[in-house]
């Protein structure tokens, strides 16, 4: 089959504009969300644990937990706290080098292990258990102080604050404690993310609520620094641990702190300088966790999402305004904004949990809205179109006068020439469907980063299935059974079928309309003009229809939801528009 020259200039400019467009979508997350999703992720090394399941492990690994005692690594958790303890649990070998390789056995070191598994493969100098240990208690103090100080963390001096009376407030539960029996009426803050000492978490381990577990809420301090800068606490205490002193600079008041009380003792042959090849390798598997997450778009501050290693936490991520969205670029707070912030008003109107249906919900109404505004701009343009595909059978009358319009170049001017005549008549501009096109094309740009952005979609999940996540990932990762539901497949699976189906049926519905009133249009002779023109907009209604199927496999789900109701919509506009259009022409003739 030729392709004609414009077919391939239209899908060659819808491509430009699609990459041109994508590009124009910036991430709304900032430094501050990306430390909150980061510490979910990389929780360190050290299990903070009650004394009885201290003596417990001790008693099982003598040998270690002397070594580590010895080193301040592992005994009381804080001054001021005798009920508290941590340790580090990891074993220890030679390599072909002789250099020591170190494997940290907390479920919740896999971040780590996968990091220094890396940096070992590449010959990297890896830094020590001290090292790791030190930075876990630098988190600690960091979260005790933020959780008990009238004023913000600014920089790792603040660590010279005496925190042993705050100390004495904080709790750790004993593993096998009962979710139920936890009193969170008292304001009590608790160690850890989790009720289980060391955990890599799961949808069947009980977490501590948010605001009650101390590095839930404040382990982000090791990713942030002062006005929430991108790892600038950990190059100062990287910084400290390596020089045994650091100048800081808070809103240009230098000062250089070099007595900073850590029991920790680290030597330079412990720790990472920074800007060292592990440091940087860290940095770079740290920053390739979260910086691809764009659910950053919201009205409110509030907990959203589904993250670190067993996808479980929800996230403190900051409020968003138009201001801010403007400051990304012009389509940020033209549309894309927009767009997000319906979805979070509506979501939390329908359900303020944000357990899921309240998202899909939202959802409908946003589509209901966006697909009446492009019905209100381009409504002209839209009946245009469907007056032209109500046209049908006579555009097949004057395209059967006309069956060497092909080749005949007498005949295809005079064929042209009807057809406008009959455009004119009828008040049609045959350029509107690439108006139309125009329009429509960077809106669905806009609504899919809307949609992205949304940190309400990240949250929740309906049937299992969550919003943020693409149909691809969740029918790739089927968890248990296969005709089990466990993480949504089902429910993906249905979606995409739902949704193929009815962008087919959207698309191919004015086709059938105009078959069905040109089937009693006689066509004596073959029309080659009229096949070839057939022949290319079967192509390109192909080619359309693949993109959008194959979009929505690969797009997160939500977007899946938002063509479905918007198939929905169309069909719906079609049959509405040529219920119109035949009313006008029966009146006409009457």
């Amino acid at each position: 089959m030729k392709v004609s020259k414009k077919l391939l200039f239209g899908v060659g400019l819808a491509a430009a504009g699609a990459i041109l467009l994508s590009g124009c979508t910036q991430n709304f997350c900032n430094d501050a969300d990306f430390a909150a999703m980061a510490y979910p992720y990389e929780q360190g090394v050290t299990v903070y644990c009650t004394k009885d399941e201290y003596d417990a492990y001790k008693a099982e690994n003598t040998e270690l937990i002397n070594k580590e005692e010895a080193d301040h690594i592992a005994g009381l958790a804080l001054k001021g706290n005798n009920e508290i303890y941590k340790y580090v649990p990891y074993t220890v070998q030679n390599n072909d080098g002789g250099y020591p390789v170190y494997t940290y056995k907390a479920k919740k070191a896999e971040f780590v292990n996968n990091l220094t598994s890396s940096a070992y493969k590449n010959g990297y100098r890896v830094p020590t258990v001290k090292y790791f240990a030190a930075v876990d208690d630098f988190v600690l103090r960091a979260a005790l102080y933020e959780a008990y100080s009238s004023v913000s963390y600014t920089s790792i001096k603040d660590l010279k604050t005496d925190l042993s009376e705050k100390a004495a407030n904080l709790k750790v539960l004993p593993s096998n404690t009962d979710p139920k029996t936890v009193d969170y009426s008292d304001g009590t803050w608790y160690i850890n993310p989790y009720i289980q000492a060391d955990t890599r978490g799961g949808k069947d381990v009980a977490q501590i609520k948010e605001k009650h577990s101390i590095l839930k809420e404040y382990g982000y301090l090791k990713f942030s620094g002062y006005k929430r800068v991108w790892y600038q606490y950990l190059s100062q205490l990287n910084n400290y641990l390596v020089n045994g002193f650091v100048e800081i600079n808070v809103d240009n008041n230098k000062e250089i702190v070099e007595d900073i009380p850590f029991d920790i003792v680290v030597s330079p042959d412990d720790a990472p300088y920074v800007g060292s090849d592990f440091d940087s390798l860290y940095r770079n598997n740290v920053s390739g966790k979260v910086t691809a997450n764009r659910s950053c778009i919201t009205s409110k501050d509030d907990y959203y999402g589904h993250y670190g290693l067993a996808a479980d936490w929800e996230v403190h991520i900051t409020q968003k305004d138009l201001g801010y969205a403007y400051g990304k670029g012009f389509l940020e707070g033209l549309l894309i904004y927009p767009v997000a912030w319906m979805v979070d008003t509506f979501s939390y109107q329908f359900d303020p949990g944000l357990s899921g249906m309240g998202q899909i919900w939202a959802l409908v109404c946003v589509t209901l809205i966006v697909r009446l505004l492009l019905i209100a701009v381009t409504f002209k343009s839209t009946m245009g179109q469907q007056k032209m595909q109500a046209l049908g059978p006579e555009l097949a009358k004057i395209q059967a006068k006309y069956p060497n319009a092909n080749t005949n170049q007498a005949e295809k001017a005079r064929l042209s020439q009807e057809q406008m005549a009959l455009y004119k008549r009828n008040k049609i501009n045959p350029m509107g469907q690439i108006l139309v096109m125009i329009i429509q094309f960077p809106v669905f740009i806009c609504v899919w980063a809307g949609l992205q952005g949304s940190a309400a979609l990240s949250t929740g999940s309906i049937l299992n299935m969550r919003l943020s996540d693409t149909i691809k990932d969740i029918l790739f990762n089927v968890q248990g059974a296969w005709y089990t539901n466990v993480d949504g497949w089902w429910t993906a699976l249905a979606l995409f079928l739902l949704m193929a189906a009815t962008q087919i049926m959207a698309m191919l519905l004015p086709k059938i309309i105009q078959k069905v009133q040109s089937r009693n249009v006689p066509q004596l002779t073959k029309n080659p003009a009229k096949d070839r023109q057939g022949k290319q907009m079967k192509w390109v209604t192909i080619a359309l229809m693949g993109f959008t199927i194959v979009m929505g496999f690969l797009l997160p789900s939500a977007m899946g939801v938002y063509w479905l109701i918007g198939g929905v919509i169309s069909m719906v506009q079609t049959g509405v528009t040529q219920l119109i259009i035949s009313r006008k022409r029966s009146t006409k003739r009457k």
